[in-house]
């Protein structure tokens, strides 16, 4: 059998092009701080240890991604990234559907009889 010769395809890149670059360039380079610092305040919610951060760690943990997760609960992705960075709470209906979204067990609570205090 005859091995075929790859054809090798040389583009001039355009002057559209180099300026789309420089744009993207740009944007990235604005946009950098800001996704750096929210990345950081996510990382840092997800490690509270309270009902909130464990809710957060698994939004990361299930399977499917966070945007559709708030797409399947309901609630926006803008609310959610908020709650997922630290920055705003949910309100507990949300809290309720992405509980029930992500599976999450929580902890039964075994109710303990108070005593009377002596008077």
């Amino acid at each position: 059998m005859e091995r075929r010769k790859a054809k090798r395809i040389y583009a001039k890149e355009s002057l559209v092009s180099n300026r789309q670059l420089e744009k993207w360039r740009a944007q990235i380079a604005d946009e950098l701080p800001d996704l750096i610092r929210r990345n950081k305040l996510a990382d840092e919610a997800m490690k509270e240890r309270t009902f909130s951060g464990r809710l957060r760690r698994a939004i990361h943990a299930f399977p499917r991604s966070p945007i559709r997760i708030a797409e399947d609960t309901g609630i926006s992705w803008d609310d959610l990234d908020d709650f997922l960075t630290g920055e705003k709470p949910l309100p507990s209906d949300a809290i309720d559907r992405l509980v029930k979204a992500v599976k999450l067990k929580l902890p039964s609570v075994k109710a303990t009889p108070r005593r009377a205090k002596a008077g």
